[in-house]
């Protein structure tokens, strides 16, 4: 008994620990592998500069490209798949996925694609929970040692132990699960310590940023939202929409030729090169012109979506951050003709946290983000007015986040819920059933009801003798037939209800809703043969486990 309930917080406070070394361990990574690709220590050293800008992301993408190429795996796997995970029985994150994405990650940003760290970081510190799980045989719940593992990744990365355990309530789990609490905060409370007492890091933020300064500041901080929602639509769309991606290019080269755009492009405007952290804290800081703010905004939105889109893998999240401050510095620029007092250090940020909380959807993870690294209650509350306004104009014109789309695109709606998604991932074969009254096309009526009659039952299915189903008869309709010593119509057994052996549980529950009978045929859809056949109470059934699960990993009971 106590050893089921201490378990969940020991194997957290283990995933905590190997996190945090896994996610500095990645940022070391990213700046050893710098230095070799494109800086002090080129392996191109003695080239012109301005070449070694271009050859730098090239490499990189030449080397990203043939992991992909080489590798086991078909796609690279991210934050969605993390969250598909902890809400879908059988999508279990891959290990060897997890790994050589987050490899590819790192190449990338080492080679200076416009590309973020922490998406890959969440996803790796879910791989980790999982895998944890697996080793001790599940016996604490898969989905509560992966949030632990994408909490531990968040507050190591960020410095931000409770925007990681709000995180990975709000963007993975999608609930606040009461069993599921202690241990996620265990975990991103170790990763935290262990990160801040060996590793020193620069905050991101301005200790001394201000807030709201006047009453007028509210209503353009709101314009601001609406604004960074728009943004961060269009950045969304680039992401997840129809694309232009040459198909004449193999596929190995296309991460090489997203590297030849950022390099080109970095010739003029290093900024968006990397993570872009400096330039975000100079931004921060009122540094730069309207105009190039404008070309910020432009070349890093455009640079990550191409990036991305070429399969030279990093996250959304810290370019959102890029996009987001630049946004907020144009929206301070504007509103100081209209209130001088105004502070454009937390309109800066204020962008910043509207765009990338819609884009990850995670608005209160974002504003907790904001507020633990500035300790300034009023830059949080400042910003959480733009990003109340952003995620409602997003929402409402694209949707929840990028994460959810990207599944979408897959044909996986992640707001049908936990019970839902447990249906959808069971064939209607789970619950098939082979005990179906077979009947001839040759047989009269009277014999029809007479085999119906003497097996209790009130159906018939009538099967030719290769197995096709021809139709189905029911016993009040038999004996509403007058002429009973002939075959009966065909027009009395055509019209049935049917379902493929494909179709998922939720399907099928759907389509028995307005259905009045006792059992329903599964037939092959190519031979049109019948298989078998489901009743009403075994969905019932399924849909009754389906909710006891959700409750049970929901709720605890």
């Amino acid at each position: 008994m106590l050893a089921g309930l201490f378990m969940p917080l020991v194997l957290a406070f283990i995933i905590g620990c190997i996190a945090s070394f896994a996610v500095q361990g990645f940022i070391s990574f990213v700046g050893i592998a710098s230095s070799y690709l494109r800086g002090d220590e080129s392996l191109f050293l003695g080239l012109p500069s301005e070449l070694l800008i271009i050859l730098g992301p090239v490499l990189a993408g030449l080397i990203v490209g043939f992991i992909l190429k080489f590798s086991a795996i078909k796609r690279w796997h991210g934050p969605a798949d993390s969250i598909l995970a902890s809400h879908a029985p059988g999508a279990r994150p891959d290990t060897e996925a997890g790994l050589l994405s987050t490899l590819a990650s790192a190449v990338s940003l080492a080679g200076g694609a416009s590309v973020g760290q922490y998406g890959p970081l969440v996803h790796f510190g879910g791989v980790i929970g999982d895998y944890i799980s697996k080793l001790t045989k599940d016996q604490t719940s898969p989905h509560i040692l992966l949030a632990c593992g994408s909490a531990a990744a968040i507050s190591s990365g960020f410095g931000a132990p409770f925007a990681g355990l709000i995180f990975a309530h709000e963007v993975i789990l999608r609930h606040v699960a009461i069993k599921a609490f202690a241990p996620i905060l265990i975990a991103s409370v170790t990763a935290h310590t262990i990160s801040q007492d060996i590793w020193s890091s620069e905050p991101l933020f301005q200790a001394s940023t201000g807030g709201i300064s006047n009453f007028y500041e509210l209503f353009a901080l709101a314009a601001l939202g609406i604004l960074s929602g728009l943004i961060a639509t269009l950045y969304m769309r680039g992401l997840t929409g129809p694309f232009p991606v040459p198909k004449r290019i193999p596929t190995i080269l296309l991460p090489a030729l997203a590297g030849l755009c950022c390099g080109l492009v970095g010739l003029f405007l290093p900024q968006v090169l990397g993570l872009g952290t400096e330039s975000i804290r100079a931004m921060i800081a009122g540094e730069g012109t309207i105009s190039l703010w404008i070309l910020l905004l432009i070349a890093k939105l455009s640079l990550t979506v191409i990036c991305i889109r070429f399969n030279l893998f990093g996250g959304v999240f810290s370019p959102a951050l890029f996009i987001g401050v630049a946004t907020g510095c144009l929206a301070a620029s504007f509103f100081s003709l209209i209130i001088p007092e105004s502070n454009p250090s937390l309109f800066a940020i204020a962008g910043m946290a509207a765009v990338t909380g819609s884009v990850i959807g995670g608005p209160i993870s974002t504003v907790i983000i904001v507020f633990e690294l500035t300790s300034d209650y009023q830059v949080a509350l400042g910003a959480g007015i733009s990003v109340c306004f952003a995620n409602l104009i997003s929402a409402k014109i694209y949707g929840h986040s990028t994460f959810d789309q990207l599944l979408l695109n897959r044909g996986i709606n992640i707001h049908l819920g936990r019970d839902k998604l447990r249906l959808a991932a069971m064939n209607v074969e789970t619950f098939l059933r082979k005990d179906f009254i077979r009947l001839a096309p040759e047989h009269k009526v009277e014999e029809m009801i007479y085999i119906l009659s003497s097996s209790g039952t009130s159906e018939g299915y009538i099967i030719d003798p290769k197995g096709v189903l021809l139709g189905k008869v029911l016993l009040p309709d038999l004996n509403m037939i007058s002429k009973k010593d002939v075959p009966p119509d065909k027009i009395i057994f055509k019209d049935f209800l049917f379902l493929h052996r494909e179709t998922n549980a939720l399907e099928a529950i759907e389509s028995i809703k307005d259905f009045v009978g006792e059992s329903v045929p599964i037939i092959d859809k190519k031979s049109k043969q019948i298989v078998g056949v489901i009743t009403e109470s075994d969905l019932f059934s399924a849909l009754l486990s389906a909710e006891k699960e959700r409750n049970k990993e929901e709720l605890g009971v």
